[in-house]
């Protein structure tokens, strides 16, 4: 007899077959999930990250990223420690002060993302005025927020400031006081507060004294001592007992940063659609015209993004030694290191 094969028994075959292909194919596929703390809520600040899961490349690399936000009272180093998180982001100075704390925290830096420590002493200017430089905070009302003293004091002891003409005005962290002419320059973050004089400054309304001004920036990396800004970041656990995970990780991560600086408007598109992200597209924008320039270096154009130097770090653990926030200065192969960062250039 000959068997002849119907349309109904060619369509179960078809399903056996693919069904019994699933687990295969499931298992090709399957993802590693890793999570990533976060050291403020989720906005461009992390928009390298953001950008890497979103467009597939922590995928690509076998990898699904969710993040642990932010905010007060949300600190990503033990998170990391304790292991309730594979990454963080953190600044340099955090991570340094973590792993010489009393009771240290054994975290490594694995890549900058901030290549310039974005803290400074903002003014407004007129646009044409010249960048402002130490000297200049003379006779002037500098605006600090509780924990700056120490910044201001080594910013005028490396340049020569007297600083028995600098009057002092301890401020919280807005900008109003320098908006509203209650002090001439302001401690803060040229990622951060700078937001709020622009868009003051850019309304039709705007008072006298803002309507037409720009925001021009003493930048204490540049005058004071060198420092990273937000750093990845991984438990020595993490980096001994599974370094190819740390390594598909930053190769992610540096594809993230280089699509957000070379595409900037579709990154805003991107960061922008990413679930609880907490930024506008006006804001991205911004941010990103201010966040893509401290993203690159020296370093970066002839190692790869996210490089970090070992003079940087022990620049800033001895300046935060000398004055007394921490007690002690570590090694810097033990707090930082470039072996898992990928080279990857901007073209």
């Amino acid at each position: 007899m000959r068997w002849t094969l119907g349309k109904f028994s060619a369509a179960t075959l078809v399903a056996l077959t693919l069904a019994g292909n699933a687990p295969a194919q499931a298992q090709a596929t399957k993802l590693t999930d890793i999570k990533i703390a976060l050291s403020w809520l989720r906005n461009g600040q992390y928009a390298a990250l953001l950008v890497a899961e979103a467009k597939g490349f922590f995928a690509e690399e076998g990898l699904h990223a969710s993040f642990i936000d932010g905010g007060p009272g949300k600190n990503p180093i033990p998170t990391v420690g304790v292991g309730q998180a594979d990454f963080g982001v953190t600044s340099g100075a955090q991570l340094f002060q973590a792993r010489a704390a009393p009771s240290p925290v054994d975290i490594v830096g694995i890549g900058a993302m901030a290549q310039t420590l974005p803290y400074a002493f903002i003014k407004l200017a007129d646009p044409a005025d010249p960048d402002p430089v130490p000297k200049d905070l003379e006779g002037k009302t500098v605006g600090l927020q509780s924990d700056a003293g120490i910044f201001l004091e080594a910013l005028g002891k490396r340049n020569g400031v007297d600083m028995s003409k600098v009057k002092v005005e301890i401020v919280l962290a807005n900008a109003e006081p320098l908006m509203v002419g209650k002090v001439d320059y302001f401690s803060g973050y040229i990622n951060n507060q700078t937001y709020q004089i622009e868009v003051e400054a850019a309304k039709p309304n705007a008072p006298a004294n803002l309507k037409g001004k720009v925001w021009k920036a003493i930048l204490f990396s540049k005058y004071g001592v060198e420092g990273y800004g937000d750093v990845l970041f991984a438990t020595s656990k993490t980096i001994r007992d599974n370094p190819e995970l740390v390594r598909k990780f930053m190769r992610a991560a540096v594809r993230g940063l280089k699509f957000v600086i070379e595409n900037p408007d579709e990154a805003v598109k991107v960061v922008d659609a990413f679930p609880d992200q907490v930024e506008r597209p006006d804001k991205l924008t911004w941010r990103f015209r201010i966040q893509n320039q401290l993203s690159v270096s020296a370093d970066t154009k002839t190692s790869g993004l996210m490089w970090m130097q070992p003079r940087i770090w022990e620049a800033t653990m001895a300046f935060y030694f000398d004055y007394k926030q921490v007690t002690r200065v570590l090694p810097v192969d033990e707090i930082m290191t470039n072996a898992f960062n990928p080279g990857l250039v901007l073209n």
